[in-house]
């Protein structure tokens, strides 16, 4: 499975991750061959890449950290939670409204994530979905679930903070959308807006059966930071609350490797430097760490050029090796094929090392 931009996908390749729209609707099913319409249908919801099917990964197995039914499942109810509170005067029965249902995806979601045996964070994991705010939601919600089991949390705990990831940011709705959706920067009236999220969705959600004031905290801190540079009241350290700063962390993450309108995603191992390099000034060092065990630098698919020259496709991840992928040499030095490619497992390997990331339209 490789990563294609849309206006590099051709009829004849088969798609291998599902895709969802807006609203957690199925655009495209695995392992369908696509044809001229999906891609002009697919341009046109906004999906600007594909994961296709590669022979030059034969064996690799992608495993997605949830299903896509339960993906889709949450996006849904995310979805219709933001589009029924989205009113002049909302009312927090809409949510409790939904109650039996939040509670129903957050176990289903913790079980799943919980029964693979290898959760690595590969960003195909979190993308080809549309609509920013939902697949965000379903996102942050996984991500810290991972996080904090990574750092022995009980299971109580794990649905707490997966409702209140999942809740984060339903206060955007207090947002008006032309400054939601603004492609430049933001005037200090505006991020002043902004910055109300957080309080407007901590007592949108205290109002309601599902109030726990551990899921509050979640939803009013999110964007604390370590050193007091967050808002909406400057807390420092462990002022915040142990489950917020984890949520911080994903939202961030999550928030880097997503396109923006002002911006394009940053590549894994970007959004994985920027993070180590945010620990202590804005984050939780040990939550940083947590998060390192659990993600991929170089996804599937990434074509890597190593330190000795030689290139080749990412075909494997394992939990705690962030930048030690399995490759499969394809190119030496000069990108002339490899007469015996062959895996190279980098966390097995003292000498060698991913270099860089390499233009993959060689790869075409």
């Amino acid at each position: 499975m490789r990563k294609v931009d849309i206006s590099k996908v051709e009829p004849g390749m088969i798609n291998k991750k599902t895709v969802l729209g807006f609203l957690g609707q199925v655009l495209l099913k695995t392992d369908v061959e696509i044809n001229p319409r999906h891609i002009y249908y697919l341009k046109q919801m906004g999906i600007d890449y594909l994961y296709i099917n590669d022979s030059r990964m034969s064996g690799s197995v992608f495993k997605e950290l949830i299903s896509s039914e339960t993906r889709s499942e949450g996006q849904a109810l995310i979805a219709g939670l933001i589009r029924d509170l989205d009113s002049p005067a909302p009312n927090p029965k809409v949510i409790d409204s939904r109650e039996k249902d939040i509670k129903s995806f957050v176990e289903k979601m913790i079980k799943e994530l919980l029964n693979n045996r290898n959760p690595v964070i590969q960003i195909s994991d979190l993308r080809a979905y549309a609509g920013y705010l939902f697949a965000h939601s379903v996102n942050c919600s996984l991500i810290s679930v991972l996080i904090a089991s990574r750092m022995n949390y009980d299971m109580n705990t794990l649905k707490l903070i997966a409702t209140g990831a999942f809740l984060h940011d339903i206060g955007y709705i207090s947002i008006p959308r032309m400054i939601l959706h603004k492609p430049g920067s933001l005037t200090e009236k505006e991020f002043e807006a902004v910055r109300e999220h957080a309080r407007f969705g901590y007592g949108l959600f205290r109002k309601t059966k599902l109030f726990s004031e551990r899921v509050a905290e979640i939803i009013l801190q999110h964007h604390e930071r370590s050193l007091g540079q967050g808002y909406p009241r400057g807390l420092k350290g462990k002022e915040i609350s142990a489950l917020a700063r984890i949520v911080a962390v994903a939202d961030v993450f999550d928030a880097i490797t997503s396109d923006k309108s002002y911006r394009g995603a940053y590549q894994a191992h970007e959004a994985v430097g920027m993070m180590q390099s945010w620990s202590g000034d804005y984050f939780d060092p040990e939550i940083i760490d947590a998060l390192m065990a659990v993600v991929a630098a170089y996804p599937l698919g990434s074509f890597v050029t190593l330190n000795n020259g030689e290139s080749g496709l990412v075909v494997s991840n394992r939990v705690g090796y962030a930048y030690q992928p399995v490759v499969r040499m394809l190119f030496k030095k000069d990108f002339t094929p490899h007469p015996a490619p062959y895996d190279l497992d980098l966390a097995r390997n003292d000498y060698m090392s991913v270099a860089g990331v390499a233009d993959d339209s060689i790869l075409a």
